[in-house]
């Protein structure tokens, strides 16, 4: 980046914010159960992994996020985001925690996501979103 002219700087300050405003804006649609909103974060071809499902293009993350969230209201909280711009291209890791209530139980869940944004039609999208879980145990019970 050294190289970089300030036009060229400045274009991947932008695509970075835009990018950490698109996974806020995830979670606080993920937190209010706006499916469709969800949905339309993804590019068409966009694709979901987690613990070995994959949930590929609209239709598909559409059924993730409306049948597999019945009973059950997530509330994600981002932090440390990492993100490499490479034209309409990026890259991105994030920690996430997760409080939720699962059928009356709490639970506790933690995780990085890695991420693959592309910029369509001057919009961030996700790309893929493959989410690593490191814990996933109910409240009472702890992590550790």
């Amino acid at each position: 980046m050294a190289d970089a002219t300030i036009e060229q700087r400045l274009a991947v300050l932008e695509a970075k914010d835009e990018i950490r405003e698109l996974t806020a804006r995830y979670c606080l649609a993920v937190a209010e159960g706006e499916a469709e909103t969800i949905v339309a974060m993804f590019t068409s071809d966009g694709v979901f992994t987690m613990r070995d499902r994959e949930f590929a293009g609209t239709d598909q993350l559409r059924v993730m996020y409306t049948g597999a969230a019945e009973g059950v209201s997530p509330k994600p909280f981002i932090q440390n985001h990492v993100i490499e711009v490479n034209g309409d291209e990026a890259a991105g890791r994030c920690g996430v925690e997760i409080r939720m209530v699962n059928k009356g139980e709490a639970y506790t869940v933690a995780g990085h996501y890695f991420d693959r944004y592309r910029k369509v039609d001057g919009r961030w999208l996700f790309s893929r979103r493959d989410f690593k879980v490191y814990h996933w145990v109910p409240l009472s019970k702890g992590w550790a």
